[in-house]
């Protein structure tokens, strides 16, 4: 099962451009910006990959060894604190639409506490997961 995971060429171009609109926003609600954490991503990208080859979901896998975000993240050399997931959208913009327009996910995105950030895509899923 995957856990820290590497993006493909395409899926870090939509990664980087997801980066690009979430500091974007933050920055147009006086929200400073995010640092990029490869630890996170990696984190992410695992359970992106993972929810693709095994049909959930959620923010915990089936399976009880990698069933948090916060395993995940320890299991990839770093700590988290909050996160995001979404399926079906087919660009960054879309799924940064779709983050805004709930308010827990938009609450995520917007969280002064949170200073770093790895974002995951693959297949129809994506993710966001923040450190402090």
């Amino acid at each position: 099962m995957p856990v820290c995971c590497a993006p493909t060429s395409p899926e870090k171009a939509e990664i980087e451009a997801v980066f690009a609109l979430l500091n974007e926003h933050r920055a147009n609600n006086g929200v400073p910006a995010l640092a990029y954490d490869d630890k996170l991503e990696a984190a992410i990208q695992g359970h992106c990959i993972h929810m693709v080859q095994h049909p959930f979901f959620d923010h915990s896998a089936p399976e009880s060894e990698v069933s948090s975000p916060w395993t995940r993240a320890e299991m990839c050399g770093t700590s988290a604190s909050g996160e995001n997931i979404a399926g079906g959208q087919s660009s960054p913009q879309d799924v940064m639409d779709s983050w805004k327009s709930s308010s827990g996910h938009n609450a995520n995105m917007l969280d002064g506490k949170f200073k770093r950030v790895g974002i995951g895509r693959h297949g129809s899923y994506w993710g966001q997961i923040f450190g402090t």
